[in-house]
């Protein structure tokens, strides 16, 4: 099981960025690819990362 983050909107946008680090920011992506969109490992990995990004809302999303 893992956690992917999520917009919190109607129509809900994928949030892509370096999990590692080594690059700042994030982008929004319309299309669950999950070759792009990191997969985390807990909740508690999900809402650390969101609070680095500097995200406000988000939603956590898990897949099996």
């Amino acid at each position: 099981m893992s956690y992917v983050l999520a917009t919190t909107e109607n129509i809900v946008r994928w949030y892509v960025f370096d999990p590692a680090g080594n690059r700042e920011g994030f982008e929004l992506v319309t299309e669950l690819d999950l070759h792009k969109v990191p997969q985390l490992g807990s909740k508690e990995d999900a809402k650390r990362i969101a609070q680095s990004l500097g995200l406000k809302t988000w939603r956590y999303v898990k897949l099996p």
